[in-house]
């Protein structure tokens, strides 16, 4: 399968969604609500995005998905999900894009392929409350370079990106397998339960000790 050119035709379709209004998309200056009308418009114009590409479309999933929209792709499941980037430096983006659980359920189980529409968008200079889009990419997740991924938080595990999809374009690896994809990224969730399970065993004592003293004093173990 050519994830490249699927790529590349997807995208060359959004973009198309958005041509008129490339320069000033929006009046709302909340990054939110900017991403919330990506989405929406994409979402209105699946079906003919899908009908011009030969794709068969797939009704809009529900919100527990870990997807916005899908199709098939020569009998396969294709999910995509839409980030939107604030390319304004001093704005925070955590990345986030799944729970652990989540992503490998929907790549091993469901044998979905996991596609990736980032929106880079900034502040417009031409017109006040407004933004641009400055560029669209899509590339399947299980693809990107290893460095890109990473993960989060205690508990189930979150899933998220290092880099924008912009800038490791040129080091994706269009032809890596699933099998070489999750020896990567099942190591690194590997890592990261043992490190969260040292730290939460840590907590655990640490709480422990504060109510055995009469909850006098507070600190964690490190």
């Amino acid at each position: 399968m050519n994830y490249k050119e699927i790529s590349e035709r997807i995208e060359l379709e959004v973009e198309s969604l958005f041509e008129e209004l490339r320069s000033g998309i929006s009046q709302r200056e909340d990054s939110r609500a900017f991403g919330a009308m990506i989405e929406k418009r994409i979402t209105e114009n699946w079906g003919n995005v899908c009908s011009n590409l030969g794709y068969q479309v797939i009704d809009i999933p529900g919100r527990r998905t870990i997807f916005d929209f899908a199709c098939n792709i020569q009998s396969r499941l294709f999910g995509f999900d839409v980030k939107t980037k604030d390319l304004d430096s001093t704005k925070y983006s955590d990345g986030g894009v799944c729970a652990v659980g989540n992503l490998l359920k929907f790549l091993a189980n469901d044998k979905g392929v996991f596609m990736i529409v980032e929106f880079g968008h900034n502040k417009s200079t031409i017109k006040n409350s407004s933004r641009d889009i400055e560029y669209i990419r899509v590339a399947p997740f299980h693809c990107l370079p290893e460095n890109t991924y990473r993960i989060e938080n205690l508990g189930t595990g979150q899933v998220r990106l290092n880099y924008t999809i912009n800038q490791v374009l040129d080091e994706i690896d269009w032809n890596r397998s699933y099998i070489d994809f999750f020896d990567i990224f099942c190591t690194l969730a590997i890592t990261h339960y043992k490190r969260v399970k040292t730290d939460a065993e840590k907590r655990i004592k640490s709480i422990e000790q504060f109510k055995n003293s009469g909850y006098q004093i507070f600190r964690f173990i490190r």
